[in-house]
């Protein structure tokens, strides 16, 4: 299901914008004219820096109502003629009725459909333009063009001339591409130049994009590898581990080599460095953080001279050391022996001596036999990582532990241990891979059984189902006499796995089940985890209400100021539970503990958060509840009552009330009152047991949504009241919403607008922008100008946004403003880009009425 992360406020950094601050956006004006049937062609034209693919993605996000035809340009077919139009046209040609004779046989002799000789350009772009022009007299047509620098010399030809004679048709034409000379043909295109993206930018893109932490010295060796090009930095991240990024304690991995800026491959470029330059370029590529400093010490202990890969435009030595392209530090690493990996390994260690961490982890990858002593303190290590670097980072180091062990049995511990670490942070392939480490004859019976229940999660998320419950359920028996501890773990994967399975046909797995996990944890509850499997075993043997007590003294057992490991794995489940039971308090601090994988909670929505305990099942609930909700946000309430009626009949923990809420709103709003009464009679089963104002509040929002007039409004009021006092803000704000509609359409105007302005400002505030957009929506409706209007959250100027600005409206250039506050012409630009919407300016010329900047924009948004 795919789902705009951005519209519910999941995680995201801040966008940049397509071109500079106060500029019209030439793609939304050539989109409005195509539409009313005057098209033509732009090109983006792309700087190292920016993102025309990028563009790209948002301008066909925006394109509602159009046709949109995409493709992309590949460098190995920029030598075969029409390769690119063959692409875009070929199935066009199935539904051309309309084309004549000539300019049919023209395209199929173009594209080599007929045994003809090959036209000419000037005889296949007039074709070319009747077929797209007669397509898009049935509907308006985009054509997107990505990696125009790899066009074939036809297909640039005929689509400048399509561009160029577009008007009059609804048809557009956007070229996306770095300059080369193959973009001559388009040099009559009107150019849109997208401004370059600034590092804090980036740096809070790649905070978003990944889950868990990033050490700060790898994170800037990943972005100046990436020539601060978003779409780079992206997929450089796919060829990282989570342990790579939080400290570089990875092995490069292997990469696919594509061709790049470089003539040949990069194999090629490597290949021809002299012996100790390639092995200056494995030191630089073994050291994940770019350290200038070491790369120098490597290269004078190497007697490598390190100006020689400088010239050979391999890297680049500037304040961190950067491969020209990010498929030259996998290659280089993967190209030397196996034997010179570990010279440069141990050199590494040895001119790391200062940070003890990346010291010993290049020992690990330095030796080449069993090293016991080393192996112990590796595993030592791996427990004081964790804190620091996350699940990922320790996993690392207990596999290299488990590797470098000669005793099989303690070999076979460290392997089960590092691969429930991985388990724990995701890694599903790295946990299977370390389980082939425990081989039978370093098993015995605990290990055997230990390894069972291992396997069997991992299998149980790949295929979630009856079937791996009842797995689950016999690793979980086989643990029970051989360790109890593991055993209640065992128990609770089996307890979760069968509620997800949740069929009626498997009611008797579930039943049995919790009849054996309540057994085994009444004889054992110490640990959080164990009072956590009681009351989930409670809940479904003796109903929700029996279950609250149990589930609440779980929680609060997770909200003391230190876990141990294996109590921290669970804290996902404990927030989902803190939910479950409607717990505010105890939602707040246990989402914005950090979590074991070393994820940073703060940065995720509500609705985000309450979704990260039940990611290690892949139930696809969390997704349901969030289709649930963008579909109310955007009006498509039928489909918003079918993901809430899937969520809801789960009853997986923590979603079942979330689900409720949305179907009562979905129902009420699709004309299915009766649905809505019966949602709203279940989410009373929950909420009031529960009690508390979370609880009180979202059901008096239910009452409200069913309820007629006068009992309507006093059950908003009370849900405002109540969720006010919560802490939780899209809480509160739905409410708002709903009760601001409710207004509007009584035409109280004035206090309809006071509601939607509130929500509005709630709403932003946990970034849920469709939520936003519909708030603003009935702020229009009731006769509100909402175009300058920013969130209360976004209003304020920052002290450096009031310096820049003020000395914009003075009449400094970005570089004054720059030399003067000793910043970069880019980061005053980036201040000037969010200060304009604060002061509801769209350029400098606008900043020269204005007298208090600092009071300004609270003004101005509040007018």
């Amino acid at each position: 299901m795919d789902l705009d992360p951005d519209a519910l406020g999941l995680p995201a950094g801040p966008r940049s914008p397509l071109y500079g601050p106060g500029e019209e956006d030439p793609l939304d004006d050539l989109r409005r004219r195509t539409a009313a049937g005057s098209g033509g062609g732009i090109r983006i034209a792309g700087v190292r820096g920016t993102e025309g693919s990028t563009a790209l993605d948002q301008m066909i996000d925006q394109s509602a109502g159009f046709r949109v035809l995409r493709v992309r340009a590949v460098a190995a077919e920029q030598e075969i003629p029409c390769a690119l139009l063959h692409l875009l046209c070929a199935e066009l040609l199935d539904h051309c009725a309309f084309l004549s004779a000539a300019h049919l046989a023209t395209l199929q002799a173009a594209f080599g459909l007929i045994d003809e000789p090959r036209p000419s350009v000037g005889a296949v772009a007039p074709a070319v333009l009747a077929l797209l022009g007669g397509i898009a007299e049935v509907q308006p047509v985009c054509v997107a063009v990505d990696d125009a620098h790899w066009l074939d010399e036809p297909s640039a030809e005929v689509l400048a001339f399509v561009a160029s004679h577009s008007a009059g048709r609804a048809l557009m034409i956007v070229i996306a591409g770095s300059h080369t000379p193959r973009l001559d043909p388009f040099g009559q295109v009107p150019a849109m130049h997208l401004r370059p993206v600034g590092h804090g930018e980036l740096r809070g893109q790649l905070r978003a994009v990944v889950p868990g932490l990033v050490d700060d010295a790898v994170a800037e060796r990943m972005l100046a590898e990436s020539g601060e090009n978003l779409c780079a930095l992206v997929e450089a991240l796919q060829g990282h581990t989570a342990a790579e990024l939080a400290g570089g304690f990875a092995i490069p991995r292997p990469r696919r080599v594509r061709s790049c800026s470089h003539e040949g491959h990069c194999s090629a470029v490597v290949g021809h460095l002299t012996p100790m330059s390639r092995r200056l370029l494995l030191a630089a590529a073994a050291d994940p953080t770019g350290d200038v400093l070491l790369f120098e010490r490597m290269a004078a202990e190497l007697g490598a001279d390190r100006d020689t890969l400088v010239a050979a435009q391999v890297v680049e030595v500037g304040d961190r050391v950067v491969f020209a392209c990010p498929d030259l530090r996998s290659v280089s690493y993967h190209s030397a022996a196996p034997a010179e990996r570990r010279l440069i390994h141990r050199m590494l260690a040895e001119s790391t001596a200062g940070d003890p961490t990346r010291r010993l982890w290049h020992l690990g990858l330095a030796a080449d036999t069993h090293d016991d002593a080393l192996a112990d303190d590796l595993e030592a290590h791996a427990d004081l990582l964790q804190p620091r670097v996350g699940a990922a980072a320790r996993a690392a180091f207990l596999e290299r532990a488990a590797l470098l062990t000669s005793e099989p049995g303690v070999r076979a511990d460290r392997a089960l241990a590092a691969s429930a670490a991985m388990y724990d942070d995701g890694d599903l392939p790295g946990a299977q891979r370390l389980l082939a480490i425990v081989t039978p004859e370093s098993q015995g019976a605990v290990r055997a059984a230990r390894r069972t229940w291992h396997r069997t999660r991992i299998e149980t998320v790949l295929r979630p189902g009856a079937g791996s419950a009842r797995h689950l359920l016999e690793a979980a028996r086989r643990l029970r006499p051989l360790d109890p501890d593991d055993a209640r773990e065992a128990y609770l994967d089996a307890l979760l796995a069968a509620t997800l399975a949740g069929g009626p046909t498997d009611r008797t797995l579930l039943l049995v089940t919790a009849t054996e996990a309540r057994a085994t944890a009444g004889e054992h509850r110490r640990r959080p985890a164990d009072q956590l499997l009681f009351g989930l075993a409670t809940r479904v043997l003796d109903g929700y209400t029996r279950s609250v007590a149990p589930l609440r003294a779980a929680i609060a057992a997770f909200q003391e100021p230190s876990l141990d490991l294996g109590t921290a794995r669970w804290l996902g489940l404990a927030g989902l539970l803190a939910a479950e039971v409607w717990d505010s308090q105890a939602w707040r601090d246990l989402t914005q503990r950090p979590a074991p994988t070393g994820r940073d909670p703060r940065r995720d929505s509500l609705l985000s958060r309450i979704s990260q305990g039940a990611r290690s099942h892949d139930t696809g609930i969390a997704e349901l509840v969030a289709a649930a909700a963008l579909h109310n946000a955007t009006g498509r309430y039928d489909l918003a009552v079918e993901a809430a009626c899937g969520a809801a009949r789960s009853e997986y923990p923590g979603f079942t009330g979330w689900a409720l809420i949305e179907l009562v709103e979905a129902a009420v709003r699709a004309g299915d009152e009766q649905l809505a009464v019966r949602a709203t009679v279940q989410l009373a089963q929950r909420t009031t047991p529960a009690g508390g104002d979370w609880a009180l509040g979202v059901h008096a929002t239910a009452e409200a949504l069913i309820a007629k007039d006068q009992k309507a409004e006093a059950s908003y009021r009370e849900a405002i009241e109540r969720l006010g006092r919560t802490g939780l803000p899209d809480r509160l704000a739905r409410a708002e919403l709903l009760y601001g509609e409710w207004l509007r359409r009584r035409n109280r105007r004035t206090e309809a607008r006071a509601q939607l302005r509130a929500a509005s400002r709630h709403f932003g505030e946990v970034g849920a922008d469709a939520f936003v957009q519909r708030a603003r929506r009935e702020l229009l409706a009731t006769a509100e100008n909402t175009r300058q209007q920013p969130d209360k959250g976004q209003r304020q100027l920052t002290p450096q946004e009031t310096q820049v600005a003020s000395l914009a409206r003075a009449g400094l250039s970005n570089a004054e403003i720059a030399a003067q506050l000793f910043i970069s012409p880019r980061t005053v630009e980036y201040h000037l880009y969010k200060a304009f919407p604060k002061l509801g300016v769209r350029s400098r010329a606008g900043l020269q009425p204005l007298r208090d900047l600092g009071g300004q924009a609270g003004t101005r948004a509040g007018s």
